[in-house]
């Protein structure tokens, strides 16, 4: 058990692990902390809505967070994260790109 808190230890001080990720079990995970809500019922937007956005953005231009985000808000939708390191640690430009649609 010595040796594994020792290996371990070494690999979170040399950078080769982050423990951040090892709490939320992976990058899947992280995706799951943004989330879009409608500002009347609080429901989550559906993963049709959100795909109806994304190739209404796509149709023309390249895929841009500001249409993005500009497509769900008109809709209603509110961008929401459910950590704060979402922000500040793990996604903190896209954080910054969303924020006018909170």
């Amino acid at each position: 058990m010595k040796k594994i808190i020792l290996i371990l230890s070494l690999f979170i001080l040399s950078g080769c692990v982050d423990p951040f990720l090892l709490s939320y079990g992976g990058g899947h995970l992280i995706d799951d902390m943004q989330y879009w809500e409608h500002i009347d019922t609080k429901e989550k937007a559906s993963l049709k809505t959100e795909n109806d956005c994304f190739d209404k953005v796509n149709e023309n231009d390249s895929f841009t967070r500001d249409k993005y985000g500009q497509c769900l808000y008109d809709q209603g939708y509110r961008f929401r994260t459910s950590n704060l390191l979402y922000c500040f640690w793990y996604m903190p430009e896209k954080c910054k790109d969303y924020n006018k649609f909170r």
